[in-house]
């Protein structure tokens, strides 16, 4: 890779992270202003899910702005004049060297490449190779992070050519393991939720098969990337779905979270019902989140019995 290329990209990736941290700081001076009907924690995650967004926007346009050290071109028009196999060593240096991940423009390059044929096979192929956990990584000299950095190229990718051939081969490698990193469910997450109208039946599906096991494991993630998927496309069978998690979880916090998320208010009969017939039995955790859901859903809970005689009390102390 030419070495003008590198200065590039570490120069935008440099600026990119000025530009985050900038913002971050910006931000945060505004939690005094947060209402009084958000806690702290929500209030601080939209503030910096507001900060990555406006950085994104200016990442952007600096991606269209002419760069002297590609001849005067911006990175958009440069990098969609590259043949593949320069694409390639630029996609995979990006995802492994810069802290701000490969930048858009790298990304619509080769999602735009001519050979759309190539550009599918080396993307699977990238998947499909890749450690998917520490373990199978087994090399103590390379972050398994970091490597993980070009499926996730990868993914972004296949998105933006919306081509869903692997949603099965993911989905399937996804539901082998009992659990994995964080940050690769949220890459697979994000692949799944870009092609709502393929993954919706497909994830339905895989609940379906496990609801006798208890729904635990990678199925909680189904679970929220319906919920996801749901809350922009909502849909009868996404809100079935979500019931039928709530019924047959073992973990059933992670379906009222979903539920609440999802915000279909034919959800609050079924979630009352629920506290009433257990009052004897019910978690106290469990207890606080359906209260907290049925409020969120509009419902009333002054009908409700509370069993640890506190919930208000809490509520009140933690508003």
């Amino acid at each position: 890779m030419k070495e003008e290329i590198k200065q590039v990209l570490e120069r935008y990736d440099q600026l990119v992270g000025l530009i985050l941290d900038q913002k971050i700081d910006e931000f945060a001076d505004k939690m005094d202003e947060r209402p009084p009907e958000e806690d702290d924690v929500t209030y601080e995650t939209y503030l910096q899910r507001v900060a990555m967004q406006e950085t994104e926007e200016q990442s952007r346009l600096m991606e269209q702005e002419p760069n002297d050290l590609l001849g005067g071109k911006s990175m958009n028009e440069y990098f969609a004049e590259l043949p593949f196999d320069e694409l390639k060593e630029i996609l995979e240096y990006s995802a492994l060297e810069l802290d701000r991940g490969v930048p858009d423009s790298v990304v619509a390059a080769v999602a735009g490449n001519k050979d759309r044929n190539e550009v599918i096979s080396y993307s699977e192929q990238i998947v499909k190779d890749a450690a998917w956990t520490d373990e199978e990584l087994g090399n103590e000299d390379s972050l398994f992070e970091m490597e993980f950095q070009k499926v996730k190229a990868c993914f972004k990718v296949l998105a933006q050519m919306n081509e869903a051939g692997l949603l099965v081969q993911v989905l399937d490698r996804f539901m082998s393991y009992p659990k994995i990193p964080d940050f690769v469910a949220d890459s697979v997450a994000e692949y799944i939720e870009a092609f709502p109208d393929e993954s919706i039946p497909l994830l339905i599906e895989r609940l379906n098969e496990h609801k006798d096991d208890g729904l635990e494991g990678p199925c909680e993630d189904l679970v929220i990337m319906l919920t996801n998927i749901g809350k922009n496309e909502p849909c009868e069978e996404i809100y079935d779905a979500l019931r039928s998690a709530f019924r047959y979880m073992n973990n059933k916090i992670y379906a009222v979270i979903c539920l609440a998320d999802y915000g279909d208010a034919k959800a609050v009969p079924m979630l009352k019902s629920y506290i009433n017939r257990h009052q004897d039995t019910i978690d106290r955790d469990l207890f606080y989140e359906i209260m907290s859901a049925i409020q969120n859903l509009g419902g009333d809970i002054t009908d409700i019995q509370d069993p640890f005689g506190d919930f208000t009390k809490k509520m009140n102390k933690n508003g």
